[in-house]
């Protein structure tokens, strides 16, 4: 919980201190549906989420992003991902990549045992938004973690993430 809350706050003070004009603050929000692989099988995810962007003179600029997963089921799931991404926009959309920082509490099933497993893993997230009426739009995120540790329900270290649906942009100016 420390590391997350350090990873946080120094993406907070990175976002503060990088220069940016007046109304170059963009909120946007949404909620996807989609697919999460975590063990042995997938599952769907239903995943709200928000992303803060900070517009600048350039192409390319930064946005931090969290996206919070329900995996519903007998046995009910959350995994929350916070990303620092870099976005390339233009005026009807925007693609961003970056290292992400997972925490996460998940039923998984493997070959011949089923248990809980809880913990972090760093990762990596992409995503792409495009809006064609000015304030909606469609976002599809893909997002790949390495979870770490000994466990026997979870081989190969990997969870994957595959997501999408509707986008709303909220204040700063379209590019």
């Amino acid at each position: 919980m420390k590391a997350r809350a350090l990873v946080l706050s120094g993406c907070a003070l990175a976002l503060f201190v990088a220069p940016a004009p007046a109304k170059a603050v963009e909120l946007s929000g949404g909620v996807t549906v989609g697919g999460i692989q975590v063990g042995a099988g997938p599952r769907l995810a239903v995943s709200p989420f928000v992303g803060l962007l900070w517009r600048q003179e350039r192409d390319f600029l930064l946005e931090v992003h969290n996206m919070f997963s329900v995996v519903p089921g007998a046995r009910v799931g959350a995994y929350d991902r916070t990303a620092v991404a870099l976005v390339y926009a233009w005026r009807t959309g925007k693609v961003s990549f970056g290292p992400s920082f997972s925490i996460y509490s998940m039923p998984v099933c493997g070959m011949t045992i089923c248990n809980r497993v809880v913990g972090v893993a760093p990762g990596a997230h992409a995503q792409t938004d495009w809006y064609f009426s000015e304030p909606l739009g469609a976002s599809v995120s893909a997002n790949l973690d390495w979870a770490g540790g000994n466990s026997r329900v979870l081989h190969g270290h990997l969870v994957a993430m595959v997501t999408a649906g509707p986008v709303w942009r909220f204040g700063g100016e379209s590019k």
